[in-house]
């Protein structure tokens, strides 16, 4: 008893030497508290300086965003999230040939789910969910200091928010697409409960493998119902949401349960779950691995596939994607291959769910004839492989060249169960094949004519050999295409890079060639040395671009897409614009060039005939070891290209196997073009055929301009001389030779784009660029090109001149409005500290007053 009353004094003591200890302490400022209210000091500056920086760098996007916002939130109606109507494709007769219809079966609504799947969710990705009203304030002010603070756009979404990028928003990063997203989240939280925004998530996310909804989800992974999963199973796929790829259940086990034991935890310590159910969960193990029956998605026909795909595209650039074909870095190529697969899955769920009526010109009849000649070609190729698909494929497409149209995606021999569509899918190297694409055609560009004449010699051992292994001396173009001369495409390739001082693979990404890389800017390319590769498709569609006078039309099948709720047509194939790729003249050029390979007795179509035509255009591609073998040409009414090689690449039989690729584009020409009118591709007026040779308009500005540049260069202080000089040239050419009159026209139209550039350039002041001196100097470069056309002054000279004073006063205002806002900023920043300092004297008084009363 005395020992217990001991130690009830004792804490006694202790109790009351702890109340006086708190009485000092609170007398007195610890150091803690000191460098606690140091650090809120510089928070708050820094909130406000971050906060006026924002405002000042973003304003003008977050207002822009903000109006984008409230515009498409205007549009938003349940059928985006849930669709009742399957989507259907329409052959060129208007029948349906398939039926999507994925949502339909597998959509749950929130009440038939069990709500431990939703609980789930909110407990991980949103706790504060049933709190806010679409956007977590929370996470505006983080967006807003990690913009300031230079750490990007970052911020954690809302589900709403996720829910509005799933449907309607691409995965660019940016401060007006979070912004818009914002506004929209907002919006869709006024127009429906928060049970319909969990059903709408749940049912419309991606899970991979194919498997958008978690219901669908469920069973492609478990094989059952998501409302017969175990809770951990539900955790399992519930984490699958935050990034497919990591949290796969079936190729990442340890990291998808590790992510939903954490979910497991957030949902007991938020009350979901009771603690028995979270240590039963935590103790069960899941089997997990994909059910390839458990969705119906399968696209067995090559067109179809086709039609789904491009139907993707469209919608992708009505959310606003922004398509990109070449880059600056692997890792700018990389990040965009990243938000494209997004995208493209994102969109492409959702014309699986249903909805949409997509009406293509399909002719099934006229695929199974070309299936036919491609099957039956390639019957000498018997082996197969493991998965008992033929080792040897071959893919073809064609195109209508009259309306740029896919008529044809043929994506392999047709064997049953191989369904992949190597047509517009498998990247292969085009060997020669590409040679007019980025050798001859914008040679063609700067001047060079089919009768100009290059060495096939090999300047030393970083030139590609020859295919014949020798040099010829001295050919002509037509010649060098006609024998598919290496070195003089890859000297022609180096030429145009230097000339035209863009990289060699533009006019490939002006044509949408998806497999282009940072390193395919390399004279290699033009022997079909790229990275990756192209596709039948895409060597189709650049030759049909020759075609058609060198204007780009992007390849679909697809003619109109309508949403099946309203009956709203959202695409019209008919509307889609048309891309300058190759002036008219170059691009008559190439194809006339083309027709040299076949009509060449050295060309390497030689011996090749169509049954009906006349006026055609071929090339072919071979690779190293002849992996791949290719054969691309054109009448004025088709284009086709045709590949043959092994899955895996395997060299292969040269002479057998192009020989192929010859047998299958003839036959499929010569069903084709059965019946029609045999007529040539049509000369566009600037071409002209002086004496048996075709002079282009762009071979007589070369002249022109080279006449100019010896000019300036011989000239060295006597501007005035030169420019009468220059005056008297042109004057006495126009006199002499019409043609040369007609060049001069066109060069003072080279010169009026070039004022139009000028009016065009964008002065751009913040307070690190000011690029007035590069508009300045590109000025002065004009300039002198007008003094020598318009010595005495002129049309072009008050162009100049109008558009140089508006510049002028443009960068003076722009200046003007630079330097204010800098004032103002520093002024608020100045203000920010000033009332830093008077939070400092305020924590110093209080500290002085605390100190005396102590």
């Amino acid at each position: 008893m005395a020992k217990r009353k001991d130690i009830q004094q004792k804490k006694q003591h202790e109790a009351i030497d702890n109340k006086k200890s708190r009485g000092k302490k609170q007398g007195k400022l610890t150091k803690a508290t000191k460098i606690s209210l140091s650090v809120l000091a510089v928070m708050l500056l820094v909130i406000i300086a971050g906060t006026v920086f924002f405002f000042q760098r973003y304003g003008k996007e977050v207002t822009a965003a903000i109006d984008a916002g409230e515009e498409h939130a205007a549009k938003i109606q349940e059928s985006d999230f849930k669709q009742h109507y399957p989507t259907t494709i329409l052959d060129a007769n208007g029948q349906v040939i398939k039926e999507l219809k994925t949502q339909e079966r597998d959509y749950m609504t929130y009440k038939k789910m069990d709500p431990l799947v939703s609980e789930a969710l909110v407990a991980i990705e949103d706790r504060r969910f049933y709190e806010h009203h679409g956007v977590d304030t929370q996470g505006l002010l983080t967006v807003a200091v990690n913009a300031a603070t230079g750490r990007g756009i970052r911020g954690a979404s809302t589900i709403t928010q996720q829910l509005v990028k799933n449907i309607y928003l691409t995965p660019e990063v940016s401060i007006s697409r979070k912004i818009e997203e914002m506004v929209m989240a907002q919006a869709l939280e006024k127009r429906f409960s928060k049970h319909q925004i969990l059903e709408y998530y749940l049912n419309n996310v991606y899970f991979g493998h194919g498997a958008y909804g978690i219901n669908a989800a469920a069973k492609v992974y478990f094989g059952k119902s998501i409302n017969d999963t175990t809770l951990l199973e539900k955790a399992t796929l519930v984490g699958i949401t935050n990034n497919p790829g990591i949290f796969d259940p079936t190729d990442n086990k340890k990291n998808a349960l590790k992510r939903a034991k954490l979910i497991l935890k957030q949902m007991s310590t938020q009350g979901y779950i009771t603690k028995e159910q979270y240590d039963q969960a935590i103790k069960d193990d899941f089997t997990a691995k994909v059910h390839q029956n458990a969705l119906n998605n399968q696209l067995d026909n090559n067109e179809v596939a086709l039609a789904v795909d491009s139907a993707a595209k469209v919608l992708m650039g009505q959310q606003d994607f922004r398509f990109q074909y070449q880059f600056d870095s692997k890792e700018e190529e990389d990040r965009y291959n990243e938000e494209y697969k997004t995208a493209y899955n994102k969109v492409y769920q959702r014309i699986l769910s249903g909805g949409y009526q997509i009406t293509t010109n399909i002719n099934p009849s006229l695929h199974d004839q070309l299936q036919g000649i491609v099957s039956n070609v390639m019957n000498t190729w018997q082996d197969r492989g493991d998965n008992n698909f033929y080792t040897k494929q071959a893919a073809m497409t064609v195109i209508d060249n009259q309306t740029g149209d896919v008529v044809a995606s043929i994506g392999g021999r047709g064997e049953e169960g191989n369904h992949y569509n190597r047509a517009f899918l498998s990247f292969r190297q085009p060997g020669s094949a590409i040679k007019p694409l980025v050798s001859y055609a914008p040679a063609y560009e700067r001047g060079l004519l089919e009768t100009s004449t290059i060495s096939d010699d090999r300047p030393n051992n970083t030139y590609p050999n020859n295919v014949y292994n020798a040099s010829k001396g001295t050919l002509s173009l037509r010649n060098a295409l006609a024998i598919s001369s290496n070195v003089v495409a890859y000297k022609l390739a180096s030429e145009n890079r230097d000339e035209l001082k863009e990289p060699i693979y533009q006019p490939l990404a002006q044509m949408q060639f998806t497999g282009l890389d940072v390193t395919d800017d390399n004279p290699i390319i033009a022997v079909g040395g790229m990275t990756y590769g192209a596709t039948t498709q895409e060597m189709a569609s650049g030759i049909a671009t020759l075609v058609n006078q060198g204007n780009y039309r992007t390849p679909l099948n697809v003619q109109t897409i309508k949403r099946k709720d309203n009956g709203q047509e959202i695409f019209n194939q008919n509307d889609l614009a048309q891309q300058k790729v190759y002036s008219d003249d170059a691009a008559y050029l190439t194809i006339d060039t083309m027709k040299a390979v076949h009509q060449d007795p050295g060309g390497t179509a030689a011996g090749l005939t169509l049954d009906h035509n006349k006026y055609w255009a071929v090339k072919t591609g071979t690779t190293d070891e002849a992996k791949d073998l290719w054969t691309v040409g054109a009448t004025p009414y088709y284009t086709v290209a045709v590949w043959i090689g092994d899955d895996t690449p395997q060299p292969q039989d040269n002479a057998i196997v192009g020989q192929a690729t010859k047998d299958i584009f003839k036959q499929t020409m010569d069903l084709l073009n059965n019946g029609k009118e045999d007529k040539d591709f049509q000369m566009p007026s600037s071409v002209q055929n002086v004496n048996g040779q075709l002079i282009t308009r762009s071979s007589q500005t070369k002249e022109v301009l080279a006449a100019r540049k010896n000019a300036l260069q011989a000239a060295t202080t006597d501007i005035d001389t030169l420019a009468k000089q220059k005056a008297n040239e042109l004057t006495t050419a126009k006199l002499d030779t019409p043609m040369v009159s007609e060049a001069s026209t066109f060069s003072n139209q080279l010169i009026s784009d070039r004022i139009d550039t000028l009016s065009r350039f964008e002065i751009i002041i913040t307070d690190t660029q000011d690029n007035w001196q590069t508009f300045d100097q590109y000025a002065q470069q004009v300039l002198a090109l007008i003094q020598q056309v318009e010595p005495s002054g002129g049309s072009l000279s008050d162009q100049y001149n109008n558009v140089y004073r508006n510049k002028e006063a443009e960068y003076t205002h722009a200046k003007a409005e630079q330097n204010s806002a800098l004032n103002h900023v520093s002024d608020q920043i100045q203000d920010a500290k000033d009332q830093s300092k008077d939070l400092d004297k305020q924590i110093e008084t209080l500290k002085k007053q605390l100190e005396e009363a102590d």
